[in-house]
């Protein structure tokens, strides 16, 4: 297989993948590190999932949850038949968790599906222009990420220093999908549209409030938001320090002045190992 070039996501490597690694860490055929069904998320209104963690990633935070995948370690690769196979094989909404640098995997796999699904596309929102059209083809909803507003935090955690820039523009992409809402089981559901989620980084309340700030002036203030309590440190990278209470609660308060009221919080408990998925 000839694929060319990769520049699917902001790292613009520029590499063949079937023949070296891009700065993912993987080649071209897609790599799944485990697959969850049923799943529930921290926001409800995505109903109950398929979670497909994909191995690698194209952003590796220093704090990264799920260190052990996204670096490569744990994972399987699955030939585009594979691929199709599983996502065949699910039961409910398909939730594709960082799957931005196999997003030509799956774009091979869908015409070998053997049904239609429904899927969420689960991004750090580190994403191009581009990716966010190819992903908006496929999916009903983008469950993003808006990690910084800061990009000196960007650099240093991430080594990102383009996040903040990239993650907007691409943010104000997504948010052209009209949300669509119905009701399962008696409750809201979003069939289609942007979920923005900010995890709460330990000393850095600054930056959650500037990221807040970004989503109620451009996004608008109906943007469902989740505001995330979760933060664990995970033995490898930095923040190394516990979040506080009082961190939170300034953040959460800051939503709430800004009018950012449909969405979720956490309670304080979630930022335990426990909610870290084994893998």
């Amino acid at each position: 297989m000839t694929v060319g070039a990769c520049y699917d996501c902001p790292r613009q490597c520029g590499v063949d993948r079937t023949t070296r690694l891009g700065f993912c860490g993987c080649g071209v055929a897609a790599r799944i590190a485990k697959t969850v069904d049923p799943f529930e998320h921290e926001e409800p209104c995505v109903g109950t999932v398929a979670a497909v963690f994909f191995g690698g990633c194209s952003l590796k935070c220093s704090y990264c949850q799920n260190h052990r995948i996204s670096r490569g370690a744990v994972s399987e690769e699955l030939s585009d038949a594979r691929l199709a196979k599983l996502f065949d094989g699910t039961q409910n909404r398909i939730d594709l968790v960082t799957p931005t640098h196999f997003i030509g995997a799956i774009e091979r796999a869908l015409p070998l599906c053997k049904r239609g699904h429904s899927f969420i596309y689960n991004t750090s929102g580190y994403e191009t222009i581009d990716g966010v059209h190819r992903a908006a083809e496929f999916s009903d909803v983008f469950l993003a990420d808006f990690k910084y507003a800061d990009a000196s935090l960007a650099e240093r955690f991430s080594a990102a220093p383009d996040y903040v820039r990239t993650a907007k523009a691409a943010l104000k992409e997504m948010r052209r999908m009209s949300d669509e809402w119905t009701n399962v089981d008696g409750k809201p559901t979003m069939k289609r549209g942007l979920i923005v989620r900010h995890l709460v980084l330990p000393g850095h309340v600054d930056n959650s409030i500037a990221a807040l700030d970004f989503i109620a002036k451009e996004l608008g203030t109906d943007t469902t938001v989740s505001i995330m309590s979760q933060f664990t440190p995970n033995g490898v990278g930095e923040p190394s320090a516990r979040l506080k209470k009082l961190e939170y609660k300034i953040v959460v308060e800051h939503a709430a002045k800004l009018g950012l009221n449909n969405g979720y919080t956490q309670a304080f408990e979630s930022a335990d190992p426990s909610y870290t998925p084994e893998f």
